[in-house]
């Protein structure tokens, strides 16, 4: 007679059965993906690949340095920067307002809402709340690749459609971030603004944004980093600046003027990051100390020694002075930008009428979108090597991402300063090299955007899917070792301190004291960066990477304008839909983060889903 298992049993087995389902969807949608994206690692290990690989290398040096190019290629990063400016200064002019708008707070939920009348006017601005929150999700799930296509055919070459794609795309950022931070100001101000009769816009001016101004100046300095980087990419479709300068390059078989403009690229990139870094560090101070309670800064002031009254009197002034110069400094720069990208030149009066005419004529072209059966069925093909590229290229970069944060990890890599090898000036010195070198291979992998990677990686392997998904693979590797690395550095360092008093290894301190604390964080950077190679993905078809991209290239080649709404829908709906799934998955991962930051977090979400 057959006996039932008892109930523990059926228990237990039904654990072990939901632990391993995620593992198994996971290995499944890695074994289809790779099959989609059509990986061949035995390519990578073809005489041809490394016939090609060895002679672009030495095509590379010595590298351009000519005065003629050296002046070409200072011109391209100007104009790079103004490109980035400029875009930026947009962003924040249009995600600004935005952001106001899709605070929840303020006109959905929360006091303001719970204790006002909810007649017509409540329901209008809830509903032009929730309309700029789809607006900001529409315009960061376009690419910013895609909308500086569309603005190509629109405006025409030139820097103009990259600063108004940088401007748009980066909009629905920052947008997003600024509405997060304006929801969790802390809610002691708002609540005696609201108490003395206060309207909304008086609430936020002085209860919101006195306590979230550091923020939005820390994340916008942020995006403007991004924004270098993305300027750059955007050359390669006709933007200008140093990308189109190394897309020329390129097709002339110049490869030493690529090292070159390589070279200016990466010491822009540095500048731009030490810039924003050190004024980031400083806005964080200053939101510290402004979340900290009146009282607590009271103590503070009165314990600490502080200048004579004399001193700060005579400081004040000088101050004043610094922030003017700097706002003027700041205006004439955005100014600049602004004219050397040409916005100027698009109202002046002789341009104006036949501009808007042109831009009447393409957005007329893309209505109504092409939804065809026969059409619709050829994207299948696309569809499903672009999320074969997303999905493989994000596993690809967070194997190599996570081993290269390893050695990148100083908690990791330098004993404590009582163990007997810290002592060994051969060991300190051998580790001192790993940390940095993988510090700066990190660096070098990040640094390169993806589509600059897909034009090497079709030097490896060819046209197709496989460079793509190799090109997302390196740049990911670069963005989450970094990140990793840092969040590993960051937990705290109880356990850690205690596992090395009993004489943990290395290996023990990660698996039992710096994994469980940050494995939250690390799972939310994966699927953030996930989300952000899912975008990529579909524009790496521009340089010859396959997927939704190679369809769109075609179809705004041929004309067929309707098959490009199509395509564009298609792309915000695959990513808002892998948004909406992401967000779920976080939200579960931070919950197994007690020691995450909500900033530090936030800043570090915004890296994994933008550099």
């Amino acid at each position: 007679m057959w006996n039932a298992p008892p109930p523990s049993d059926r228990a237990a087995a039904r654990g072990v059965a939901a632990r391993a389902l995620p593992w198994i969807l996971l290995l499944s949608a890695a074994a289809l993906s790779f099959r989609a994206a059509e990986v061949h690692p035995l390519a990578l290990f073809s005489a041809s690949a490394w016939r090609g690989l060895i002679g672009f290398t030495r095509q590379l040096f010595p590298p351009a340095l000519d005065a003629n190019f050296l002046a070409v290629a200072l011109r391209a990063s100007l104009r790079t920067l103004s490109i980035a400016v400029s875009g930026t200064a947009l962003s924040i002019a249009i995600g600004l307002p935005l952001g106001f708008l899709a605070t929840p707070t303020l006109f959905r939920r929360g006091l303001l809402v719970a204790s006002g009348a909810r007649g017509t006017a409540f329901a209008l601005l809830a509903a032009a709340s929730l309309l700029s929150r789809a607006l900001l999700r529409f315009l960061r799930a376009v690419p910013d690749l895609l909308w500086a296509l569309v603005f190509v055919v629109a405006f025409g070459l030139g820097p103009l459609p990259g600063a108004l794609a940088l401007g748009v795309s980066y909009a629905g950022v920052i947008g997003r971030v600024f509405a997060d931070l304006f929801e969790e100001a802390p809610p002691l101000p708002i609540e005696s603004l609201h108490a003395a009769g206060g309207s909304r816009l008086q609430i936020f001016l002085l209860g919101i944004w006195p306590q979230t101004a550091p923020g939005v100046l820390a994340y916008s300095l942020y995006s403007f980093e991004c924004c270098v980087r993305a300027a750059m990419v955007l050359g390669f479709i006709g933007a200008g600046g140093i990308g189109y300068e190394i897309a020329v390059s390129m097709r002339l078989f110049q490869y030493d003027q690529v090292t070159t403009l390589l070279a200016i690229f990466l010491l822009l990139i540095a500048a731009t990051d030490w810039l924003s870094r050190t004024l980031r560090r400083r806005f964080r101070r200053v939101a510290e100390v402004v979340r900290e309670p009146r009282t607590l800064r009271r103590r503070i002031h009165f314990m600490q020694p502080g200048p004579s009254a004399e001193a700060m009197a005579h400081a004040r002034p000088f101050r004043r002075w610094l922030r003017a110069a700097i706002a003027f400094l700041v205006v004439v720069a955005v100014g600049t930008s602004f004219e050397e990208a040409g916005f100027f030149a698009v109202g002046s009066a002789g341009g104006s009428s036949s501009t808007m005419g042109r831009v009447l004529r393409f957005a007329g072209q893309l209505v109504p979108p092409d939804l065809s059966a026969e059409f619709l069925r050829s994207l299948a093909e696309p569809l499903a090597q672009t999320l074969g590229i997303s999905i493989a290229g994000t596993l690809i970069g967070l194997v190599l991402g996570g081993a290269l944060a390893l050695p990148a990890t100083s908690v990791l890599i330098f004993p404590p300063a009582e163990d007997p090898a810290r002592r060994s000036p051969w060991g300190v010195a051998l580790r001192t090299a790993a940390w940095a070198a993988s510090r700066a291979l990190l660096a070098l992998l990040r640094s390169i955007p993806e589509l600059l990677w897909v034009l090497l990686c079709i030097l490896a392997v060819g046209l197709g899917p496989f460079a793509g998904t190799l090109a997302l693979g390196l740049h990911t590797a670069g963005v989450v070792g970094k990140l990793f690395a840092e969040t590993l550095e960051e937990v705290p360092d109880r356990a850690v301190l205690a596992l090395r008093a009993c004489g943990a290894t290395p290996l023990q301190i990660l698996c039992w004291g710096l994994w469980p604390q940050a494995r939250g964080t690390l799972a939310s950077y994966a699927m953030l960066r996930w989300e952000n190679n899912l975008r990529v993905s579909t524009v790496v078809g521009l340089v010859g990477g396959g997927g939704l991209g190679f369809a769109m290239y075609n179809s705004v080649q041929l004309g067929f304008y309707p098959r490009v709404a199509t395509l564009i829908l298609m792309v915000y709906a695959l990513v808002a839909g892998t948004d909406w799934i992401a967000d779920r998955i976080r939200a579960r991962g931070r919950g197994l983060d007690a020691a995450a930051q909500p900033g530090t977090l936030r800043l570090g979400e915004m890296e994994a889903g933008q550099a």
